[in-house]
């Protein structure tokens, strides 16, 4: 029992949609189009046993864009209610606004001092403890192709006790990354500097990593397998299994 309870910790969860008719028990929902993950667990909710609801944070593959609509978490939390009653039964986790680094660098900086890291972690200052009831995840935002620069949102969450409170949080600069040697030291740093009880979920991962990161992480998502999308745009997304491959 003690074996089996071992190898079932050590599982690491996969979230995304899947196509409509497929039935999957964790569930990635995009908060800039709800409606569709919402039918999803409308129809699959007894099967359902943990929601992500991402930050919507593919606005910013528009380099124009710079920040959040006005008012944004306050669709995010409309948006975590509604999930909510529809499977109260399942662990749902709300993504605290964060900011980016990787689809354009330096993109969503205001300076030098206010990068993205300070941008993400002023959002958690706002919201986390105004909106406590909420089941937040907590996003370790870094610099592109910096593994080390997560260090220094690490040290900003210590130092608003978020670190020492908060049960799970999700590295969120590895979307697009393309190198296994820069996803795995961002993973191990931010594992050595969490205690083993928490919990780590990677946004984006390509899925060769997964190996290789057993026992660092416990979850990862992607949306890439269920649409086509441009190898040229987004470098490591190329894959379009559609429905009638699913499964």
């Amino acid at each position: 029992m003690d074996k089996l309870k071992l190898v079932l910790s050590n599982i690491i969860k996969f979230f995304t949609l899947p196509p409509y008719r497929i039935s999957w028990p964790y569930v990635l929902i995009n908060a800039r189009n709800y409606e569709g993950g919402l039918r999803y667990i409308r129809k699959h909710k007894n099967a359902v046993k943990a929601v992500i609801i991402d930050s919507g944070i593919e606005i910013f593959r528009n380099p124009r864009i710079k920040d959040y609509p006005k008012d944004w978490v306050y669709r995010l939390l409309m948006i975590y209610k509604m999930v909510k009653k529809e499977v109260p039964h399942a662990e749902v986790r709300l993504t605290c606004p964060d900011y980016c680094d990787d689809y354009h660098p330096k993109s969503l900086w205001l300076s030098e001092e206010i990068t993205n890291i300070e941008r993400t972690v002023e959002n958690v200052r706002k919201y986390y403890f105004k909106y406590d009831w909420v089941n937040w995840l907590i996003v370790v935002q870094g610099h592109y192709k910096k593994p080390e620069s997560v260090k220094r949102c690490l040290d900003l969450y210590e130092e608003l006790g978020v670190l020492e409170k908060h049960d799970y949080f999700a590295i969120g600069n590895l979307c697009v990354e393309r190198s296994d040697r820069i996803v795995l030291k961002t993973a191990r740093i931010v594992r050595r500097r969490l205690r083993k009880d928490k919990k780590i979920h990677v946004f984006g991962m390509k899925l060769g990593c997964v190996r290789k990161l057993q026992g660092l992480i416990n979850s990862f998502d992607t949306m890439a397998w269920t649409r086509p999308v441009s190898k040229k745009k987004l470098g490591v997304c190329w894959s379009c299994k559609n429905e009638g491959r699913a499964g």
